[in-house]
């Protein structure tokens, strides 16, 4: 490797995230994955910069540019919580002898004097080091959650990835930007080392979840069903349904229902094995809905908003509920939304009329309720018909106690 990307101040720079020269990050990320002997170089370089950090050596930019570089790293978090413990034993052995003042860097002294703290802190050391070296080449602590921070500000999928945050749903298909090309390239290569040198559910669930992201579904089948004879996993489960919700957009009519199908399977096997996981409560929900199934997608939907009532993904939840129910207002006629609103009303089924009343009091004519109670009242009033004229003027009454309860509206009290 060149001087420029092998003297220490570069290396430095980089584990501090502040190197932004594409061509020099690329050469550092290309060096990491293949000269051990830079990676041990870089091992102990972000070692020493823990130290300084927990011995506040670092200064304030320093200190800024770490911390920034904590959330996406796991083992230095991991490393960086160790030295700080190790540091607090050390003090509060200090502060029991402060009889005799000794400083700090004795106390440490003192403390790996003892042969027994010195092997357990090499044993320590040395799970460290390993849980280092397996992280770094199984790929998907790191690779997945730098993924994941890709689509931050907007995910690549309708359906919701397993451990995937909220981000509004991306309607720009372009090609990444160089940056994240330069990224994603790596975490390809890493999640494919991984499957090659550790292939288990978990390395072939990672990969299937980059195909996912980067719209190569059948790719991304072949990686969850791989995963899925290693595990019957909730997750994999549904990220196999997502793959194939997906595909389902880009085939022809006579192939789009056998995928949406299959989606809803996996989907209901996630949520079998994990009643709990909203991601599969959710996607089983788009699937129903998909699928033409108004009446199922509905209840799912309900069924969705009682376990996640206040996310994003929630509100999601409500524009699509609203949607259906919307469509299936819209499919009956004005008789028969007056019919099954009056029908509740005679059997104080008050939660059902006012779910009717709130479908239709946005509609302006047609089958809104307030409008057709008073077209029938004054048409029961022609008639002579009293008991029905009661009626619509009780149920009108009903709907203007309604608005008032919930929306302090007079506007249909009559």
């Amino acid at each position: 490797m060149g001087e420029s990307l092998n003297n220490d101040r570069t290396v430095r720079e980089y584990l501090l995230g502040r190197v932004s020269d594409e061509t020099t990050l690329e050469g550092l990320e290309d060096s990491l994955f293949a000269d051990e002997e830079f990676c041990s170089q870089v091992a102990l370089a972000e070692d020493s910069i823990i130290n300084d950090y927990v011995f506040g050596r670092l200064d304030h930019a320093d200190a800024e540019s770490f911390r920034s570089t904590l959330p996406v790293n796991p083992e230095r978090r991991f490393k960086l919580q160790l030295t700080e413990q190790l540091r607090a034993k050390a003090l509060a052995r200090n502060l029991k002898t402060v009889g005799d003042k000794p400083s700090f860097f004795a106390s440490l002294k003192a403390f790996f004097r003892q042969p027994m703290n010195a092997v357990a802190f090499a044993v320590l050391l040395i799970v460290v080091v390993g849980l280092t070296i397996y992280l770094g080449r199984s790929g998907n602590p790191d690779e997945l959650a730098e993924l994941r921070s890709i689509y931050r500000q907007a995910r690549p999928t309708e359906t919701r990835i397993s451990e995937f945050g909220y981000a509004p749903l991306s309607q720009l298909r372009g090609a990444a930007e160089a940056a994240d090309k330069n990224r994603l390239r790596r975490i390809e290569n890493n999640l494919i080392e991984a499957t090659e040198k550790t292939p288990n559910a978990r390395t072939r669930h990672a990969l299937g979840d980059y195909y996912l992201t980067q719209q190569e579904y059948s790719k991304a089948i072949n990686e969850f069903e791989a995963a899925l004879k290693f595990a019957d996993n909730a997750k994999i489960h549904n990220d196999l349904g997502a793959a194939h919700f997906e595909l389902a957009k880009t085939r022809p009519k006579e192939r789009r229902l056998e995928d949406l199908a299959q989606s809803l399977e996996e989907f209901t096997k996630a949520a079998k094995l994990d009643a709990n996981l909203p991601e599969a409560l959710f996607n089983r929900s788009l699937a129903l809905q998909e699928l033409g199934m108004p009446r199922e997608a509905k209840e799912s939907w309900i069924l969705y908003l009682q376990k996640d009532p206040s996310s994003p993904w929630a509100d999601e939840a409500r524009k699509n509920l609203a949607r259906i129910e919307n469509a299936t207002t819209l499919s009956r006629t004005d008789e028969q939304v007056l019919s099954e609103f009056l029908t509740a009303y005679r059997d104080h089924d008050e939660s059902r009329a006012q779910e009717i009343h709130n479908e239709t009091k946005g509609l302006l004519k047609g089958p809104a309720v307030a409008l057709q109670l008073s077209r029938r009242y004054l048409i029961a009033k022609q008639r002579g018909d009293e008991a029905e004229a009661k009626e619509s003027l009780g149920a009108m009454g009903f709907i203007g106690n309604l608005e008032q309860a919930q929306h302090s509206e007079f506007f249909f009290l009559n």
